[in-house]
């Protein structure tokens, strides 16, 4: 099969990349600080997104495993749409709040689900080898997405001087998705039942989540590993808008524009790079997993890098060179959209096919967990010490946690 011109992989793809057609993504945290909130506010904020995540992240994978993974990813673009529009109408913490709400809902029937669908096709057409390439070819549409979605949004708030704006346009991609998801082949659903059975629902969950704990110990290894990588990713990434902010002033750029206008094209201008290149690295993430044989020492060696990545921008947080922590947001977008396929790959091959939506679940779960716990604590610190301790602080977190997260070769074992 080539996977270059396999219709259903490019569906995947596209699904992605309208997925990530969230206008407002790059200006997320400017909308809040716009707001009056404060860093710990806006952490508290991401952590009752995840919480509610959380709460549904293995019930939600274990519906997808038994009733319809189709019908799961319909369901998560039902809440998103829902989400954005109470972000359009609201302006107090708690309405906020409330459209977190329903955005972790969204989320939680979202995550692992689609990767499930992927690989379940790969396996009924003999191709399951080819998971971190197929993989890493549907995320760069996904990065590539993101790159026009920062194009747009930037645009959006440069015309219209308005961030309320980019969370109702970013309605009708979702509208579009809903309707490609209608499209997959039903066997992609998985085996399911009609009947919903509340007793076998959570014996399900039960079963797979023992076998994780008491056999599966190269799984669970590889989930912390991903889960404190990915959480401390998902906190970190946004945290571009303050620093640009904050770094804006000193840049010649569109002197003779307000200073809300020139933050929406170098931010959308900085982001539109971030994911087009992110995405080059997500596609040919498999080359790097082949040079190294095995998925544990390319995941052991990029966890390192992002260390020595997240300390140098904290270095040159307030030092004037404003294009280099640029350029380093970039490095680490690319490690990151580098690791995960492999990473994918690494829990995939232990996984067996009829729990990997729960699985997935619970590798995005304990994610979500870390997140919940972490982003106050960084929101604080950054309140607290400024946006340069925060970096340190992370980086030294991780250098810490390091000996506990080296993952070893599933061979090996």
């Amino acid at each position: 099969m080539n996977i270059k011109k396999d219709k259903n992989i490019k569906k995947f793809g596209f699904y992605g990349l309208l997925k990530n057609l969230k206008f407002f993504e790059p200006f997320l945290y400017i909308f809040f600080l716009s707001l009056g909130f404060s860093y710990f506010q806006i952490g508290s904020l991401i952590s009752i997104r995840e919480i509610t995540k959380n709460i549904l992240e293995v019930p939600s994978g274990i519906f997808a495993d038994n009733y319809g993974r189709k019908k799961s990813l319909q369901i998560c673009f039902v809440f998103y749409i829902f989400s954005f529009i109470l972000f359009y109408y609201s302006s107090i913490y708690l309405s906020i709040g409330l459209a977190m709400v329903l955005f972790g809902i969204g989320e939680a029937f979202r995550s692992g689900t689609h990767k499930a669908i992927i690989f379940l096709y790969l396996d009924q057409n003999n191709i399951a080898e080819k998971k971190t390439e197929v993989y890493g070819r549907t995320k760069s549409y996904s990065l590539i997405g993101s790159a026009i979605s920062a194009v747009i949004g930037g645009l959006i708030v440069f015309i219209e001087s308005n961030y309320r704006l980019i969370f109702l346009f970013s309605i009708l991609p979702y509208i579009l998705d809903f309707i490609l998801i209608s499209t997959y082949p039903d066997y992609l659903d998985g085996k399911t039942t009609n009947v919903l059975d509340l007793k076998v629902f959570l014996l399900s969950g039960l079963e797979s989540f023992k076998k994780l704990m008491l056999q599966l110990k190269d799984l669970r290894k590889g989930i912390i590993n991903s889960g404190v990588y990915d959480g401390f990713f998902k906190i970190l990434k946004d945290y571009l808008q303050p620093v640009l902010k904050l770094e804006i002033i000193s840049l010649p750029l569109l002197l003779s524009f307000a200073k809300e206008k020139r933050l929406s094209v170098l931010l959308g201008l900085s982001y539109a790079v971030i994911y087009l290149i992110s995405s080059y690295a997500s596609r040919n993430a498999f080359k790097i997993k082949n040079k190294f044989n095995e998925s544990s020492k390319s995941l052991n060696l990029t966890y390192i890098l992002t260390v020595f990545i997240i300390a140098i921008i904290g270095l040159m947080i307030n030092s004037g060179f404003t294009y280099l922590i640029i350029i380093l947001f970039i490095i680490f977008y690319v490690i990151r959209n580098l690791r995960r396929p492999i990473m994918l790959d690494y829990i995939a091959n232990i996984i067996e096919e009829k729990e990997r939506a729960t699985m997935l679940s619970i590798e995005s779960q304990f994610r979500t967990i870390f997140i919940v716990a972490a982003a106050p604590i960084i929101g604080y610190t950054a309140d607290l010490l400024g946006l340069r301790a925060m970096f340190f602080s992370v980086s030294l977190t991780m250098i810490i946690l390091r000996s506990l997260l080296k993952l070893v070769s599933i061979k090996e074992n």
